[in-house]
């Protein structure tokens, strides 16, 4: 058996190649996070996202996605956090969301250190970004890079938790540096205090039912009445949990290297011109970034919810444009915007 490679060496390649952070960890089954998943999945937890189901036992050990793997690498990447505080009438986009689309921003590079490290073994690997079945934020608390959050997040003590993972397994055997991270969020609790729509129901269990991401970004279709009037400014995602967060508040800064290439013009978004965009235009606009995610449909049905609220004649006539849309759910959910707006509350 060939000598485990010095942590030291593979760090030097993950800076190398763009990462800020890297962990190693022996490849193992995950018992403790696959319990927690299994009692999340079994209170519904995911809401609509029905991949969360799929393959718990993949999510649990690494050694079902790769033949022979014996280390996962976890590779973390900051993105900026500098608070931005708009103007009323526009609609806020998490931050991770304000330039290219992590996945090609960080899977070009990890793909990259994945063939050095492949060179340097003589082993397999492969590359995981957020699309396969990983427990990456366990992965990450184990190998040493952070601790996870009571919401859920994954904080570094000395940069706080706007970062993004992408894990490579490996055949090979990797040192390790660190065997684990002690939690240290303590007595606090302003993320669960925080959230506009109470959706963590204890400590580090989000209930994505209760979630502004999952409704405006992963959930198709109409929304829920209670939805309609709860999106606090937020056209794609939602930030508020890692906002008040002290270790953000006194850590965070924003990488030396930014992989995202964020847009000033993507932190808020005008809805009633997104209300008026058409698709090509849509897709012309954003293509590369995360908000592809919630497609055209799914973000002009923000839009309408958001302009709710929003006061002005500009804001009424792109609804009353939209109360006779083509797509039923732009068209519904303007509806009831314009109720709201007259006065006739949660009525269609």
């Amino acid at each position: 058996m060939s000598e485990p490679v010095p942590f030291a060496e593979v760090r030097r390649e993950a800076e190398r190649h763009g990462f800020d952070r890297v962990g190693v960890a022996p490849a193992e089954s995950l018992h403790e996070p696959r319990a927690r998943l299994d009692a999340w999945l079994a209170a519904g937890r995911e809401a609509g996202m029905a991949w969360m189901r799929r393959s718990p036992e993949a999510r649990a050990d690494p050694r079902r996605l790769l033949d022979g793997c014996r280390s996962v690498v976890v590779l973390a990447a900051f993105y900026p956090a500098a608070v931005d505080l708009g103007t009323d009438g526009t609609g806020r986009v998490a931050r991770y969301a304000r330039g290219r689309d992590y996945h090609r921003a960080l899977g070009g590079r990890a793909k990259r250190f994945a063939r050095w490290l492949e060179d340097r073994t003589d082993a397999a690997t492969r590359v995981c970004v957020d699309h396969s079945p990983v427990l990456e934020r366990a992965w990450a608390e184990r190998t040493g890079i952070g601790w996870i959050g009571k919401n859920t997040n994954l904080i570094a003590k000395d940069r706080g938790s706007w970062m993004l993972l992408v894990e490579v397994l490996s055949a090979a055997v990797l040192e390790g540096e660190a065997n684990g991270h002690v939690e240290h969020c303590g007595t606090c609790t302003a993320c669960l205090d925080a959230c506009p729509t109470q959706a963590f129901p204890e400590p580090w269990v989000l209930d994505s039912a209760r979630c502004l991401s999952y409704w405006t970004i992963e959930h198709r279709g109409a929304f829920p009445e209670w939805v309609r009037g709860e999106l606090d400014g937020w056209l794609f995602g939602c930030d508020v949990c890692q906002d008040v967060c002290p270790w953000n508040e006194t850590f965070a800064r924003d990488p030396i290297e930014n992989a995202f290439e964020p847009k000033p013009e993507l932190s808020r978004l005008d809805p009633v011109e997104l209300l008026d965009t058409d698709e090509s235009t849509f897709r012309e606009r954003f293509s590369g970034t995360p908000l592809m995610r919630a497609r055209w449909d799914g973000m002009r049905r923000n839009a309408a919810a958001l302009l709710a609220d929003v006061p002005g004649d500009r804001a009424a006539r792109a609804l009353e444009r939209a109360a006779e849309d083509e797509d039923p759910v732009v068209r519904d959910q303007a509806r009831w915007a314009l109720a709201r707006r007259s006065g006739a509350g949660d009525r269609r």
